[in-house]
């Protein structure tokens, strides 16, 4: 099985933590921490924004989040959809119903997209 490096790592600090903590209990001088741990810095990442398709509509909308933030789309609808920027900066391809596509948006501004199969459907992120 292999196993993510994130997940190893994150395994590797817990048990570092332990036996300094071990350590510490037994008058042992406790093992260096590492500089900035991976599990800190996934336990802080913001949980990713759920845009859904449904009834020919992306919803919530507008959707607002931060430069870094993921924003994930899924598509409840029964037939195929994208996620088209107006700018050409980012396109999901083809979504069938029930998958889902994410997009770390990394630069502030306003990111207008549309479905390219029904060019009604129309939907914006804004990043501040």
């Amino acid at each position: 099985m292999n196993v993510p490096s994130i997940v190893t790592s994150a395994v590797a600090s817990v048990a570092l933590a332990t036996a300094s903590a071990g350590a510490a209990s037994t008058g042992a001088s406790p093992a260096p921490s590492p500089a900035a741990s991976p599990a800190a810095a996934v336990a802080s990442a913001a949980p990713a924004t759920l845009v859904n398709t449904k009834n020919f509509a992306y919803a919530p909308d507008p959707v607002t989040v931060h430069p870094g933030d993921t924003v994930t789309f899924e598509n409840s609808d029964s037939t195929a959809h994208t996620v088209t920027a107006d700018d050409a900066s980012f396109d999901s391809k083809d979504m069938a119903q029930g998958q889902t596509w994410s997009h770390v948006f990394k630069k502030a501004g306003t990111y207008k997209y549309f479905c390219a199969y029904h060019t009604y459907m129309r939907g914006t992120i804004v990043v501040k």
